[in-house]
């Protein structure tokens, strides 16, 4: 693997472990942790492009970067992932995680803007509908997939560093 790519791995690798310790403490004020561990899996996706010999490009399509991974590389990352979480994670559509993540990233970490236009009372009505309804994760504004995400992050770490 050369320098670049290994940069790549020690920055995502870095950026899920402050991930996993913001997430674990009990006085923290936002979900920050949900996009640090989002930037993670970017970063080693991009790295998976790069170890597979495609220039990654620059934005936050995850779709269009996963596309672009060479043939064989899709089944072996969903390979490794599947079996990181066996009948935990439901990653049979990738595509629909894959804009999830992107979402996430591109436009929840600015939680105001997901509820401009809407008053407090307004947007405090709608979650109270949300959890009436019995807090449909599939009604969510918003959905993190964590396991999922875990799951793909081991996939990609499993590739690279195989491929090194």
């Amino acid at each position: 693997m050369d320098d670049h790519a290994t940069r790549m791995l020690i920055e995502a690798r870095g950026r899920i472990q402050d991930a996993d310790l913001l997430s674990r403490n009990p006085s923290r004020m936002t979900d920050s942790d949900a996009y640090l561990r989002i930037l993670g899996f970017e970063i080693l996706l991009k790295c998976a492009l790069m170890v597979s010999g495609v220039k990654p490009a620059r934005h936050h399509k995850y779709v269009d970067l996963w596309k672009n991974l060479s043939p064989n590389t899709p089944a072996l990352v969903l390979g490794a992932a599947r079996a990181r979480m066996p009948g935990h994670a439901d990653l049979s559509d990738l595509q629909n995680l894959l804009t999830w993540y992107q979402f996430v990233f591109e436009r929840a970490r600015y939680h105001y803007e997901l509820y401009e236009g809407y008053s407090l009372q307004e947007q405090h009505e709608l979650g109270e509908l949300w959890v009436s309804l019995g807090a449909p994760t599939e009604e969510a504004v918003v959905q993190y997939h964590p396991l999922e995400l875990e799951c793909l992050i081991y996939g990609l770490e499993q590739f690279i560093e195989n491929a090194a």
